[in-house]
């Protein structure tokens, strides 16, 4: 099968790659133009985009762009204290072109190398100066793209939430029928017509079915290629190293949907990452990429993919590009590498390099890197920048990560750390517990299949009677729901019953892991847990991020909660512990009395401890 798809591969761009014309660059006063035979860009000079994108298919140039702007470049963010405007209201930013302003300019103009670049300045609302870059080289049938963002003295406090690029193909299926995430989610797009709005990016269609980008959300962890595919041709995304995007392994972002978008997520938190956070006057850049815009050509979708993900592995392989010379692009990296000693086993877990800091999964002004940890107990992370870090080991059925501060990576060095005692955080002897501490509810009932709008529909029919969980007989991946969600079928709670052969003194620990968090209210969860039919606890907890309702089973923002009992509460025999919303409506009340407390938890893991 290999041999079959490097040949196919061969078969596919055997005449892209024949073609070894030189770069061209021809310039007037509106746009600028580089080619190579193979593809054409045309660039604004007022902004940057691209406004037209063509490449060369039997002969001919075919226009890929869907109109203005083929491909650009946008953001959202701005200034912690919003400066008033010209109206004499605060000046948001909220989605825009920090580019508008600025002009193209010709950095490279060689015969192997054609290069261009944009750049918007700062403002009093949006305080970072942006630049944003594209080369096109001799003999290749795509062209790499990055941005770098810089802040500094005399710039104000500002945050930046999403920054992208994005490419609007031509509408329609003209030239692209498919659009590709991952071997799983691979196929035609939606060509019923659009009848309603659900949501966000969320709509119902003609034909009954419902359509949202959310399901297109992958992992950015291992994720390195994603586009769209035609009868002929392909436009890939290819991303070589995901070292820029913040909020490491567990990061979750768009890819590509419906309209004929393909997306390149540089900043982002759609599942509830963190972003960039700057102070008064603080010095900061960072380089964005580069990532590949691959065009291929092929005799189907599934030919365009395979050869995709062939080339997605040579830019890997060739990162970091030695092409780019830039301050904020290290040529020389280093190495780390450690063992993992805990109780238990620590296979799969993530090793994680991140910015100084407390919690990886919000930082975003650095750089992240990570590898998992092998069934011996050793991980190695590589091509890492060279820098001072935080090691965290997350995973490994532990609801508290392993950290080891200041980490030195040094050009050219492997920085072997040796040992590392994991010390799980225990509350005692364990009695029981209901799923694995790893941040995700995926090991449960639906947790394998949650990348579709309307999770919750299942649940009636799924759970009747509600989630009753008997610890030694239930089976977690079929009795528990991987979502508690804020509507119930007969029962506002759920019930976990046990036996105890004992009675049992001393205090217990019920300690429980929150993969997400969505509040009915939309201010906070009231969680009220019990045991046998007193309340231990509210567990109260902020919104972590929008899984819930965008096709997820897990948030970057994880929570876990301690709640101490007194182990007299419990009696021989048959015990029960119940877990409810205590704004729960049944999903028998009217509609518009539910969506008012639409909300949910989902549970990482659930261990009932005594000591």
């Amino acid at each position: 099968m290999k041999l079959f798809f490097l040949a196919l591969s061969i078969l596919v761009n055997s005449a892209a790659y024949g073609q070894t014309s030189a770069v061209n660059i021809t310039e007037n006063y509106r746009d600028i133009v580089m080619e190579n035979g193979l593809v054409r860009l045309t660039i604004v000079r007022q902004g940057g985009e691209i406004r037209s994108l063509q490449c060369l298919e039997k002969g001919k140039w075919l226009e890929l762009g869907g109109g203005r702007a083929a491909m650009y470049f946008d953001a959202n963010g701005g200034a912690v204290k919003e400066p008033t405007g010209a109206s004499g209201k605060p000046a948001k930013a909220g989605y825009f072109h920090p580019l508008s302003s600025g002009s193209a300019k010709v950095l490279i103009d060689s015969p192997e190398a054609g290069e261009v670049a944009i750049t918007g300045e700062e403002s009093a609302w949006f305080p970072f100066t942006t630049e944003a870059h594209y080369r096109l080289a001799r003999g290749e049938s795509g062209y790499h793209i990055w941005a770098i963002y810089r802040h500094g003295i005399g710039m104000a406090a500002a945050g930046l939430g999403e920054a992208r690029f994005v490419i609007r193909s031509a509408p329609g299926t003209g030239i692209f029928m498919n659009h590709i995430v991952d071997e799983d989610r691979k196929g035609p797009y939606p060509t019923s017509p659009q009848v309603g709005t659900i949501q966000d990016a969320t709509y119902r269609l003609a034909d009954g079915s419902i359509y949202t980008k959310y399901d297109n959300s992958a992992y950015l962890a291992e994720h390195h290629v994603h586009g769209m595919a035609g009868n002929s041709v392909g436009i890939w995304m290819i991303s070589p190293s995901n070292e820029y995007i913040g909020g490491g392994p567990v990061k979750q972002e768009l890819t590509v949907h419906m309209d004929n978008v393909l997306l390149a997520m540089l900043v982002g938190g759609h599942f509830g990452s963190g972003g960039v956070n700057l102070a008064d006057n603080e010095s900061w850049s960072k380089l964005y990429g580069p990532l590949f815009v691959y065009i291929n050509h092929g005799p189907n979708p599934e030919a365009q993919w395979q050869d995709a993900k062939l080339r997605a592995s040579k830019e890997i392989t060739a990162w970091p590009y030695a092409w780019l010379k830039h301050p904020d692009y290290p040529l020389e990296r280093g190495s780390v590498t450690g063992k993992v000693r805990i109780p238990g086993d620590a296979r799969g877990a993530w090793a994680i390099l991140a910015s100084p800091g407390q919690d990886w999964t919000q930082l975003g002004n650095g750089y992240d890197f990570w590898s998992r940890v092998n069934e011996s107990g050793t991980f190695s992370i590589n091509k890492v920048r060279p820098g001072k870090y935080t090691l965290f080991l997350s995973g490994a059925n532990q609801f508290e990560d392993y950290k080891q501060e200041n980490v030195e990576v040094t050009a050219g060095k492997q920085t072997d750390i040796g040992v590392l005692n994991w010390k799980p955080v225990t509350h005692g002897a364990a009695l029981w517990q209901i799923g694995t501490a790893d941040r995700t509810s995926a090991e449960f009932k639906g947790g394998d299949n949650y990348r579709h709008y309307g999770n919750f529909l299942r649940y009636p029919t799924e759970f009747p009677d509600d989630v009753n969980y008997v610890v030694g007989k239930s089976d977690p991946k079929q009795d528990w729901n991987f979502a508690q969600w804020s509507w119930y079928s007969k029962k506002p709670y759920w019930t976990i019953k046990f036996i105890n052969d004992r009675a049992i003194k001393g205090q217990c620990t019920l300690t429980i892991g929150f993969a997400s968090v969505e509040p009915p209210r939309g201010r906070t969860t009231n969680l009220q847990v019990k045991v046998n039919g007193q309340e231990i606890s509210v567990v109260h907890l902020a919104k972590s991020g929008p899984a819930g309702y965008r096709s997820g089973c897990q948030d970057s923002v994880y929570n876990v909660v301690y709640l101490p009992f007194d182990a007299a509460l419990l009696k021989p025999g048959e015990n029960e512990i119940t877990l409810g919303h205590k704004e729960a409506l049944p999903f028998s009340a009217p509609e518009d009395q539910r969506r008012k407390v639409f909300g949910e938890v989902m549970y990482d893991a659930i261990r009932l401890e005594v000591k």
